[in-house]
């Protein structure tokens, strides 16, 4: 793939391009994850895991980063972090912990770096 706006193999430290061929070997746990916005699917996942991704025919990799609750894993291998983030919360890491995962940090250590609460910066 070529660019005139970015070149892939010279990308900024902790960017993944998400190119189609990544997006398209996704589409399962993209459908997982987009498809926990019904109630029913929640439940599903909170009672058997592992039938749900069963259900979704995810891969055994797609799986273990499910288990592992690995967010970055899955959006290295093409996950979109939208979708991604309705599975994160439900296994109870809010936006602020999922980040923090992502960027290889303790929460402490990613809440440290953000502007909360400093009234009159930024």
């Amino acid at each position: 793939m070529r660019s005139r706006q970015l070149d892939p193999d010279n990308l900024p430290a902790g960017t993944y391009l998400n190119t189609g061929k990544a997006a398209t070997d996704a589409l399962r746990v993209n459908r997982f994850c987009y498809d926990l916005r019904h109630p029913e699917n929640r439940t599903a996942f909170q009672t058997d895991p592992e039938a749900l991704m069963e259900r979704y025919k995810l891969d055994e990799e797609d799986r273990a980063l499910v288990r592992a609750r690995d967010w970055l894993g899955m959006v290295k291998r093409g996950a979109n972090v939208f979708p991604l983030l309705r599975l994160s919360h439900l296994c109870g890491d809010g936006l602020p912990a999922t980040g923090a995962q992502m960027r290889g940090e303790t929460l402490e250590q990613y809440l440290a770096t953000r502007n909360i609460g400093k009234k009159g910066e930024g």
